[in-house]
């Protein structure tokens, strides 16, 4: 038993040392790109997810704002040249400029949007919101800028603002069940629970085993008076993840 979870250990040891390899090959693969070209936003970005997973914050703020940088000072440029050129009548050169820049635009937004994340892990709401709005700006078409942005407002309580967020999420990406949830959970909060209702039930069935919606769903019942119903989804949790508790639910139907 012993030797076996010496084993066990040894092997993670290894795991771990050759995780650790990888990634400072990465990350040399990454700065020497960036000796070469200073500008490549997404070597940037990757370094800055490699430092986020090391938990150096610092590289990791310094690398988000470079890639941003890069992009967004790429972005302008291809603008200008395409705005130039149309001004010479040169009307297909000229789309292709423009069409450059929103490819560093979209890019831009996805840094924008891994940026965010980081923030969120740092407790940083404010600073993710305004990097989920930056994304939105870059890209419109971003449904996850979408959908994080009508959380953290949700959160705040600024519901109108987290619905329209959500709504136009799902708008972009119909199946994604985390946009359906939190837009029941909004939904509920504005008393409309037959419209509350039919996202959550959205959500479970593109995700069969969305326990955290079933909860959601069951304790919607429960205001609505169903309390049959409640227990029937929160005992459908509960065969999912048996260790599952909710006060609330335990205490009004057990």
């Amino acid at each position: 038993m012993i030797r076996r979870n010496l084993r066990k250990m040894q092997k993670r040891r290894n795991q771990k040392k050759v995780k650790a390899d990888l990634t400072n090959d990465l990350k040399v693969h990454f700065l020497n790109a960036l000796k070469a070209s200073p500008d490549f936003s997404e070597a940037h970005l990757q370094l800055a997810q490699l430092y986020q997973e090391e938990g150096d914050n610092e590289n990791t703020e310094h690398h988000f704002k470079s890639a941003i940088s890069s992009d967004s000072q790429q972005a302008l440029e291809l603008e200008n040249r395409g705005e130039e050129l149309l001004k010479k009548f040169q009307f297909q050169n000229a789309k292709d400029q423009f069409m450059k820049a929103q490819e560093k635009k979209n890019h831009c937004a996805e840094v924008y949007y891994q940026q965010s994340i980081f923030f969120k892990n740092q407790k940083k709401t404010k600073a993710a919101q305004t990097s989920l709005e930056h994304s939105i700006k870059m890209n419109p078409s971003l449904s996850d800028s979408h959908r994080d942005l009508g959380i953290l407002l949700s959160k705040q309580t600024q519901l109108d603002d987290a619905r329209f967020h959500l709504e136009k999420a799902l708008d972009l990406e119909y199946a994604d069940p985390s946009s359906h949830m939190h837009l029941g959970k909004i939904m509920a909060q504005m008393k409309d629970y037959e419209d509350a209702e039919q996202h959550f039930l959205s959500a479970m069935d593109i995700n069969p085993e969305f326990t955290e919606c079933m909860l959601e769903l069951a304790s919607l019942k429960l205001k609505m008076k169903k309390k049959k119903e409640a227990k029937k989804y929160y005992q459908k949790a509960k065969a999912i993840s048996p260790g599952l508790k909710h006060a609330v639910l335990d205490k009004a139907i057990g």
